[in-house]
């Protein structure tokens, strides 16, 4: 798995339902880029939400997509055993790479 930048299944939110338990718990934390949702897990995994809406182009949310995965995978030993659900919000798509991991790892360092 590794090199090809995608997160083992066991630590990915796969379904729709899982998603929506974390919505429901309503714990967040957020800062001008991002919000993260969290809820009780067994351990840490990630659900990642980047929407048409904070940019249209593909490449721009897959740019997004791929910074939060990167962080995620850093700070996952040091996270507390919760299911993680990041947004996007807009200002995210002109931000650049550096901006976009300091306000990730802002928010992870918040959450431990």
């Amino acid at each position: 798995m590794s090199g090809t930048g995608l997160l083992p299944r066991a630590a990915r939110l796969q379904s729709g339902a899982e998603f929506r338990r974390v919505f429901d718990q309503r714990q967040s934390c957020s800062n001008a880029l991002f919000r993260i949702h969290h809820a009780p897990a067994e351990r840490a995994r990630l659900g990642m939400a980047v929407s048409r809406r904070v940019s249209p182009s593909a490449v721009v949310r897959n740019r997004i997509r791929r910074q939060i995965r990167e962080t995620f995978r850093l700070a996952a030993a040091n996270l507390p055993p919760r299911d993680y659900v990041v947004l996007a919000r807009h200002p995210a798509a002109a931000a650049s790479r550096a901006e976009l991991r300091e306000a990730l790892n802002q928010l992870w360092q918040r959450l431990t």
